[in-house]
């Protein structure tokens, strides 16, 4: 089976059944929870980050093997890295979702850990944007959930708010060790591949994918 990219890209993903398994129990738990039928937003997105990871890993790119997803709700991103050979551990505000990325990534056989919480710690909130939309809590609970801190990870995938991405940037910046690899979401087909670099305050480029 095919997908068809959104109206923005025309390209074309061959899906594994695995794959295709993971967006359908992700859509179906979004419809669950929200109660929209027709939202497949999340579940569309998956073939583009998958298509990312397959590359980052032809190409070599991550240091490592364990990936980390800011903010990771009903766990796709996550399930697609351990489909790419990551990994995983998904960080998330939302008790609701964390249970739901639980049970999916049980009916899927994919080796994920998740931790309530966000991915901040002490101190990063003066890193914030004054009127930033995103659920801060600085308490470290999340990352007490596991033996892992920021210097363990190799890959990070954020997907911002909107003109929040330099406070995504900075927070990585700040906790990242060198080589680290930063992906973002930009809406429906583009993913930023970063690279921190030996220079704590810079950002290394690596492609849009």
């Amino acid at each position: 089976m095919t997908y068809t990219g959104s109206a923005h890209s025309m390209s074309e993903f061959k899906l594994s059944p695995e794959l295709l398994k993971l967006i359908d129990a992700v859509n179906n738990r979004s419809a669950e929870l929200t109660g929209d039928d027709g939202d497949k937003c999340i579940g569309s997105q998956l073939p583009t980050v998958n298509r990312a990871f397959e590359e980052i890993q032809r190409r070599g790119l991550p240091a490592g093997n364990q990936f980390c997803d800011w903010g990771s709700g009903l766990g796709g991103v996550c399930g697609v890295a351990a489909l790419n050979g990551f990994k995983s551990l998904g960080i998330e505000f939302h008790h609701q979702f964390v249970v739901a990325a639980r049970e999916i990534a049980e009916a899927q056989n994919l080796p994920i850990t998740y931790c309530e919480g966000t991915f901040f710690v002490p101190g990063d909130e003066t890193l914030s944007d004054k009127h930033s939309r995103m659920i801060m809590t600085y308490d470290k609970l999340a990352w007490e959930q596991t033996e892992l801190s920021h210097q363990d990870i190799d890959v990070v995938f954020s997907y911002p708010w909107p003109g929040e991405e330099g406070f995504t940037d900075r927070v990585f910046l700040r906790h990242a060790k060198p080589g680290t690899l930063l992906v973002t979401f930009h809406g429906c087909d583009q993913l930023l591949v970063q690279r921190k670099t030996e220079d704590q305050n810079h950002l290394e480029v690596i492609d849009w994918m």
